[in-house]
Order: C-alpha cells, then sequence, then structure tokens
C-alpha cells in the first residue's frame, strides 16, 4: 500500500463542530493545522475502500437524499481545515480543496457535485442551521476559501489524469 496519512477523528466533546462530507470521489482527505503542524490525511480512496458512509448522527435536512457515501465526523474547533475533493471521469479530473475555520457546536456538510456532460464540478460548503419552525436546512457557508478562482462556482475538469 502506498505511504499515506489517514485522518484520524478528534476526541468528541460537547460542544465540537461537525463536518459531513457527500460525494462519490476518486479521493477526500481532510486536514487541520493543529499549533502551526499540519495534521489529517485521507478518508476516501477508490483504490481502497478506506470509509463508505459514516453516520454519526449529524441532522438531516428533510427533502434531501442521502443515498451516496457520505461520512461525518467531529472537528478540532478554531483551527484552519482543508477539506480535498479529487473527481475522475474517464481521463479528465478534478481536485478542489477548501477551507474554513469550524466554530465551537456548528454543523456543516461540504458535497461535490460533478457535471460530466461539461466536465466541470464544484463544491457546495454549507452550514447546518435550523429554521424558525426547527426543520434544518443548509445555508452557504460564507467563510471559505476555493482553491481555484472560480470560488464556489463550477470548476472545470482537466485532461491527462484518469485512464
Amino acid at each position: 500500500m502506498p505511504n499515506n496519512s489517514f485522518f484520524i477523528p478528534p476526541h468528541e466533546t460537547n460542544d465540537s463542530p461537525w463536518v459531513r462530507i457527500v460525494d462519490n470521489t476518486e479521493q477526500t482527505s481532510i486536514y487541520q493545522t493543529l499549533n502551526g503542524k499540519r495534521t489529517g490525511g485521507l478518508i476516501r480512496s477508490s483504490e481502497w475502500v478506506l470509509q463508505n458512509t459514516q453516520d454519526r448522527g449529524m441532522p438531516k435536512v428533510s427533502g434531501e437524499k442521502y443515498d451516496i457515501d457520505y461520512y461525518e465526523t467531529p472537528l478540532v474547533p478554531d483551527v484552519e481545515t482543508a477539506i480535498i475533493n479529487v473527481y475522475v471521469e474517464s481521463k479528465y479530473s478534478c481536485l478542489i480543496t477548501t477551507r474554513f475555520v469550524p466554530e465551537k457546536g456548528k454543523k456543516y456538510q461540504f458535497q461535490l457535485e460533478a457535471d460530466t456532460l461539461h466536465y466541470q464540478c464544484r463544491v457546495q460548503a454549507s452550514e447546518m442551521v435550523k429554521d424558525s419552525d426547527g426543520q434544518w436546512k443548509r445555508v452557504p457557508l460564507q467563510n471559505v476559501r476555493y482553491s481555484a478562482k472560480e470560488g464556489n462556482g463550477w470548476h472545470p475538469m482537466h485532461s491527462g489524469i484518469g485512464s
């Protein structure tokens, strides 16, 4: 097996922030910068099934389907966190890194979307909040940085990776 680092979920506390990563990517990683040191690594890779759906009890948004793989984990609050998604479609690939600082007690969802007709992909970064009726909903996350100039828009896939 290649030399890889793996994400190890931190110890959960009552006010831990949580993230759900929803995707069907080739590879997904989580990194957090703790005391100036980057820790973390893979949570999923297509070469090995590292993690299939890990439902740890995060709230679900009414009307949304949760029928593809997703991974839920607590995070360390108040430190820079990077979520890296790699999508491969035939000979095209897309890599998107999203960076944010999770806040205590908040819940987040990051979802990769791919448009294989136009060879593009994007990540929808959301905070999960309750509406006035007490129902969970997703609202676009404001304090997030994306790896490409497209921001949270569609990123073009690039050729040359894959078979």
